[in-house]
Protein backbone atom coordinates (compact mmCIF):
# COMPACT_ATOMS: atom_id res chain seq x y z
CA UNK A 1 0.00 0.00 0.00
CA UNK A 2 2.83 2.38 0.89
CA UNK A 3 4.56 1.57 -2.41
CA UNK A 4 1.39 2.39 -4.37
CA UNK A 5 1.10 5.74 -2.60
CA UNK A 6 4.73 6.62 -3.38
CA UNK A 7 4.17 5.77 -7.07
CA UNK A 8 1.04 7.92 -7.16
CA UNK A 9 2.92 10.85 -5.61
CA UNK A 10 5.69 10.53 -8.22
CA UNK A 11 3.18 10.54 -11.09
CA UNK A 12 1.37 13.58 -9.69
CA UNK A 13 4.59 15.52 -9.12
CA UNK A 14 5.63 14.77 -12.70
CA UNK A 15 2.39 16.26 -13.97
CA UNK A 16 2.64 19.35 -11.79
CA UNK A 17 4.43 21.47 -14.38
CA UNK A 18 1.31 21.81 -16.53
CA UNK A 19 -0.83 23.13 -13.65
CA UNK A 20 -2.06 26.69 -13.39
CA UNK A 21 -0.46 26.99 -9.96
CA UNK A 22 1.91 25.02 -7.75
CA UNK A 23 2.41 25.58 -4.03
CA UNK A 24 5.08 23.83 -1.96
CA UNK A 25 5.47 24.38 1.73
CA UNK A 26 5.90 23.11 5.24
CA UNK A 27 5.50 23.93 8.91
CA UNK A 28 7.71 23.00 11.87
CA UNK A 29 6.34 22.85 15.42
CA UNK A 30 8.25 22.45 18.67
CA UNK A 31 7.30 22.47 22.33
CA UNK A 32 7.33 20.81 25.73
CA UNK A 33 9.24 17.60 26.52
CA UNK A 34 11.15 17.61 23.27
CA UNK A 35 8.06 17.68 21.08
CA UNK A 36 8.92 18.34 17.44
CA UNK A 37 6.68 17.93 14.42
CA UNK A 38 6.72 18.77 10.74
CA UNK A 39 4.03 19.02 8.06
CA UNK A 40 5.13 19.10 4.41
CA UNK A 41 2.87 19.45 1.36
CA UNK A 42 2.69 20.25 -2.33
CA UNK A 43 -0.47 21.41 -4.09
CA UNK A 44 -1.26 22.20 -7.69
CA UNK A 45 -4.34 22.80 -9.80
CA UNK A 46 -6.44 25.64 -11.17
CA UNK A 47 -9.85 27.17 -10.52
CA UNK A 48 -11.54 23.81 -11.14
CA UNK A 49 -9.45 21.21 -9.29
CA UNK A 50 -6.53 20.64 -6.95
CA UNK A 51 -4.21 17.77 -5.95
CA UNK A 52 -2.33 17.68 -2.65
CA UNK A 53 0.19 15.10 -1.44
CA UNK A 54 1.41 15.66 2.12
CA UNK A 55 3.20 14.10 5.04
CA UNK A 56 3.24 14.78 8.76
CA UNK A 57 5.54 13.48 11.46
CA UNK A 58 6.11 14.21 15.14
CA UNK A 59 7.83 12.79 18.22
CA UNK A 60 8.70 13.74 21.79
CA UNK A 61 10.95 12.62 24.60
CA UNK A 62 8.18 10.36 25.92
CA UNK A 63 6.81 8.94 22.65
CA UNK A 64 8.03 7.23 19.50
CA UNK A 65 7.90 9.05 16.18
CA UNK A 66 4.51 8.97 14.44
CA UNK A 67 4.33 9.63 10.69
CA UNK A 68 1.54 9.65 8.12
CA UNK A 69 1.43 10.15 4.35
CA UNK A 70 -1.64 11.40 2.48
CA UNK A 71 -2.85 12.13 -1.02
CA UNK A 72 -5.84 14.42 -1.55
CA UNK A 73 -7.73 15.81 -4.52
CA UNK A 74 -10.80 17.94 -5.07
CA UNK A 75 -13.12 19.74 -7.44
CA UNK A 76 -14.14 23.37 -7.01
CA UNK A 77 -17.09 25.06 -8.67
CA UNK A 78 -18.79 28.40 -8.15
CA UNK A 79 -21.55 26.94 -5.96
CA UNK A 80 -19.95 23.80 -4.50
CA UNK A 81 -16.73 21.97 -3.79
CA UNK A 82 -15.89 18.32 -3.07
CA UNK A 83 -12.71 16.64 -1.90
CA UNK A 84 -11.31 13.26 -0.94
CA UNK A 85 -8.14 12.03 0.75
CA UNK A 86 -6.41 8.73 1.43
CA UNK A 87 -3.66 8.33 4.03
CA UNK A 88 -1.43 5.65 5.56
CA UNK A 89 0.64 5.59 8.75
CA UNK A 90 3.45 2.99 8.63
CA UNK A 91 3.98 0.74 11.64
CA UNK A 92 5.57 2.39 14.68
CA UNK A 93 5.87 0.51 17.94
CA UNK A 94 3.38 -2.10 16.79
CA UNK A 95 0.75 0.40 15.62
CA UNK A 96 -0.31 1.33 12.06
CA UNK A 97 -3.38 2.67 10.26
CA UNK A 98 -4.90 3.63 6.93
CA UNK A 99 -7.73 6.08 6.33
CA UNK A 100 -10.12 7.50 3.73
CA UNK A 101 -11.94 10.84 3.96
CA UNK A 102 -14.42 12.84 1.83
CA UNK A 103 -16.20 16.17 2.18
CA UNK A 104 -18.75 18.25 0.29
CA UNK A 105 -19.76 21.89 0.80
CA UNK A 106 -21.96 24.35 -1.03
CA UNK A 107 -22.21 28.13 -1.16
CA UNK A 108 -25.52 29.68 -0.15
CA UNK A 109 -24.86 33.02 -1.86
CA UNK A 110 -23.32 32.22 -5.23
CA UNK A 111 -21.50 35.28 -6.56
CA UNK A 112 -21.92 38.21 -4.09
CA UNK A 113 -22.64 41.71 -5.31
CA UNK A 114 -19.73 44.15 -5.59
CA UNK A 115 -18.75 45.66 -2.22
CA UNK A 116 -21.28 43.48 -0.42
CA UNK A 117 -20.76 43.25 3.35
CA UNK A 118 -21.67 39.55 3.32
CA UNK A 119 -19.26 37.91 0.87
CA UNK A 120 -19.74 34.18 1.40
CA UNK A 121 -21.79 31.67 3.41
CA UNK A 122 -21.16 27.95 3.01
CA UNK A 123 -22.17 24.76 4.78
CA UNK A 124 -20.77 21.28 4.37
CA UNK A 125 -20.74 17.67 5.45
CA UNK A 126 -17.80 15.29 5.80
CA UNK A 127 -17.06 11.69 6.73
CA UNK A 128 -14.00 9.55 7.15
CA UNK A 129 -13.02 6.06 8.24
CA UNK A 130 -9.74 4.96 9.80
CA UNK A 131 -8.64 1.35 10.13
CA UNK A 132 -6.38 0.95 13.18
CA UNK A 133 -4.19 -2.05 13.93
CA UNK A 134 -2.15 -2.47 17.12
CA UNK A 135 -0.02 -5.44 18.13
CA UNK A 136 0.15 -4.46 21.82
CA UNK A 137 -2.18 -3.73 24.71
CA UNK A 138 -1.74 -1.76 27.92
CA UNK A 139 -1.41 -3.85 31.08
CA UNK A 140 -0.75 -1.04 33.58
CA UNK A 141 -0.84 2.71 33.06
CA UNK A 142 0.03 5.69 35.26
CA UNK A 143 -0.72 9.13 33.85
CA UNK A 144 1.79 11.75 34.93
CA UNK A 145 2.17 14.50 32.33
CA UNK A 146 2.01 15.43 28.68
CA UNK A 147 3.89 14.54 25.55
CA UNK A 148 2.20 12.38 22.92
CA UNK A 149 -0.89 14.05 24.36
CA UNK A 150 0.22 13.00 27.87
CA UNK A 151 3.05 11.06 29.53
CA UNK A 152 2.18 7.46 30.42
CA UNK A 153 4.31 5.14 32.50
CA UNK A 154 2.97 1.83 31.25
CA UNK A 155 3.85 -1.73 30.45
CA UNK A 156 2.63 -3.36 27.25
CA UNK A 157 1.95 -6.96 26.36
CA UNK A 158 1.96 -8.60 22.95
CA UNK A 159 -1.45 -9.68 21.72
CA UNK A 160 -2.05 -13.13 20.25
CA UNK A 161 -3.98 -11.36 17.46
CA UNK A 162 -3.52 -7.70 16.56
CA UNK A 163 -6.20 -5.37 17.92
CA UNK A 164 -8.15 -4.03 14.93
CA UNK A 165 -10.58 -1.14 15.17
CA UNK A 166 -12.54 0.80 12.55
CA UNK A 167 -13.14 4.43 13.51
CA UNK A 168 -15.79 6.44 11.64
CA UNK A 169 -15.84 10.24 11.88
CA UNK A 170 -18.66 12.34 10.47
CA UNK A 171 -19.88 15.85 10.96
CA UNK A 172 -20.86 19.31 9.78
CA UNK A 173 -18.89 22.40 8.83
CA UNK A 174 -19.85 26.02 8.23
CA UNK A 175 -18.06 29.17 7.09
CA UNK A 176 -19.02 32.81 6.71
CA UNK A 177 -17.07 35.76 5.32
CA UNK A 178 -18.27 39.27 6.10
CA UNK A 179 -16.52 42.65 6.29
CA UNK A 180 -13.26 40.96 5.31
CA UNK A 181 -13.37 38.45 8.19
CA UNK A 182 -13.82 34.70 7.69
CA UNK A 183 -15.21 32.63 10.58
CA UNK A 184 -15.36 28.83 10.33
CA UNK A 185 -16.67 26.08 12.56
CA UNK A 186 -16.62 22.30 12.54
CA UNK A 187 -18.29 19.59 14.65
CA UNK A 188 -17.23 15.93 14.57
CA UNK A 189 -18.81 12.81 16.08
CA UNK A 190 -16.87 9.53 16.23
CA UNK A 191 -18.17 5.96 16.25
CA UNK A 192 -16.35 2.61 16.48
CA UNK A 193 -17.14 -0.87 15.18
CA UNK A 194 -16.46 -2.48 18.58
CA UNK A 195 -16.37 -1.57 22.25
CA UNK A 196 -13.12 -0.02 23.43
CA UNK A 197 -11.71 -1.25 26.75
CA UNK A 198 -9.17 0.28 29.11
CA UNK A 199 -6.56 -2.27 28.00
CA UNK A 200 -6.38 -0.81 24.47
CA UNK A 201 -3.54 1.64 23.81
CA UNK A 202 -4.78 5.13 23.01
CA UNK A 203 -4.85 6.17 19.37
CA UNK A 204 -2.54 8.89 18.02
CA UNK A 205 -4.50 11.93 16.81
CA UNK A 206 -4.27 15.67 16.22
CA UNK A 207 -5.78 18.26 18.56
CA UNK A 208 -5.38 21.67 16.97
CA UNK A 209 -1.94 21.32 15.40
CA UNK A 210 -0.40 19.20 18.16
CA UNK A 211 -0.11 15.41 18.35
CA UNK A 212 -2.13 13.87 21.19
CA UNK A 213 -3.73 10.50 21.88
CA UNK A 214 -6.99 8.93 23.02
CA UNK A 215 -10.26 7.50 21.72
CA UNK A 216 -12.15 10.61 20.56
CA UNK A 217 -15.91 10.90 21.02
CA UNK A 218 -16.75 14.43 19.87
CA UNK A 219 -14.75 17.44 18.71
CA UNK A 220 -15.54 21.07 18.00
CA UNK A 221 -13.24 23.59 16.36
CA UNK A 222 -13.62 27.24 15.36
CA UNK A 223 -11.31 29.66 13.61
CA UNK A 224 -11.21 33.32 12.64
CA UNK A 225 -9.06 34.66 9.80
CA UNK A 226 -8.53 37.99 8.05
CA UNK A 227 -7.60 37.14 4.43
CA UNK A 228 -6.53 39.65 1.85
CA UNK A 229 -4.28 41.81 4.06
CA UNK A 230 -0.50 42.21 3.83
CA UNK A 231 -0.31 40.76 7.36
CA UNK A 232 -3.03 38.17 7.97
CA UNK A 233 -3.85 37.29 11.60
CA UNK A 234 -5.74 34.14 12.60
CA UNK A 235 -6.98 32.51 15.79
CA UNK A 236 -8.47 29.12 16.59
CA UNK A 237 -10.01 26.98 19.32
CA UNK A 238 -10.48 23.20 19.52
CA UNK A 239 -12.17 21.08 22.18
CA UNK A 240 -12.31 17.26 22.14
CA UNK A 241 -14.02 14.71 24.38
CA UNK A 242 -12.98 11.06 24.74
CA UNK A 243 -14.14 7.60 25.74
CA UNK A 244 -12.90 5.65 28.79
CA UNK A 245 -13.49 8.61 31.13
CA UNK A 246 -10.47 10.44 29.72
CA UNK A 247 -10.88 14.18 30.46
CA UNK A 248 -11.71 16.59 27.66
CA UNK A 249 -8.83 18.49 26.08
CA UNK A 250 -8.71 21.89 24.45
CA UNK A 251 -6.30 24.09 22.54
CA UNK A 252 -6.06 27.79 21.76
CA UNK A 253 -3.99 29.03 18.83
CA UNK A 254 -2.96 32.30 17.18
CA UNK A 255 -0.79 33.11 14.21
CA UNK A 256 0.32 35.62 11.62
CA UNK A 257 1.00 35.10 7.91
CA UNK A 258 2.58 37.59 5.52
CA UNK A 259 3.98 37.61 1.99
CA UNK A 260 7.69 37.83 1.27
CA UNK A 261 8.07 37.93 -2.50
CA UNK A 262 6.78 34.62 -3.88
CA UNK A 263 6.75 33.07 -0.41
CA UNK A 264 4.27 33.19 2.46
CA UNK A 265 5.75 33.17 5.96
CA UNK A 266 3.77 31.93 8.96
CA UNK A 267 4.48 32.14 12.69
CA UNK A 268 2.11 30.66 15.25
CA UNK A 269 1.55 29.70 18.89
CA UNK A 270 -0.68 27.04 20.39
CA UNK A 271 -1.58 26.31 24.01
CA UNK A 272 -2.70 22.73 24.65
CA UNK A 273 -4.63 21.73 27.78
CA UNK A 274 -4.86 17.91 28.18
CA UNK A 275 -7.44 18.25 30.98
CA UNK A 276 -7.66 16.34 34.24
CA UNK A 277 -5.55 18.87 36.10
CA UNK A 278 -2.43 18.16 34.02
CA UNK A 279 -0.25 21.14 33.08
CA UNK A 280 -0.81 23.11 29.90
CA UNK A 281 1.83 23.08 27.18
CA UNK A 282 2.88 25.79 24.75
CA UNK A 283 3.92 24.98 21.18
CA UNK A 284 5.45 27.27 18.55
CA UNK A 285 5.31 26.94 14.76
CA UNK A 286 7.18 28.38 11.81
CA UNK A 287 5.97 27.84 8.26
CA UNK A 288 6.98 28.71 4.72
CA UNK A 289 5.02 28.27 1.48
CA UNK A 290 6.32 29.01 -2.02
CA UNK A 291 3.94 29.80 -4.89
CA UNK A 292 4.97 29.09 -8.49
Amino acid sequence: MKRCLICALFILFSAGGASAYTDIGGRYTYGREGYSGANLFAEWGNDDYYMRPAMKTYKSDVADRYSAYSLGAGLERELWRAGAEFSVAPETGGYKNSAAYADFSCSLLGGPADRAALEDVSIGVFAGITWHEDAYSISTTTVSGTGFGRRTNSSVSTLADAFKLAQTDYGLSASIKAYGLRASGRFTKTAYDKDVTIEARRLPLDIGGVGANGFPDTAFSASLRVPGLPVRPEAGYTRATYLLEQPASESFSAGLAFDAGRAEVFAGWENFNPGGGLPRSDYYSLGLTFAF
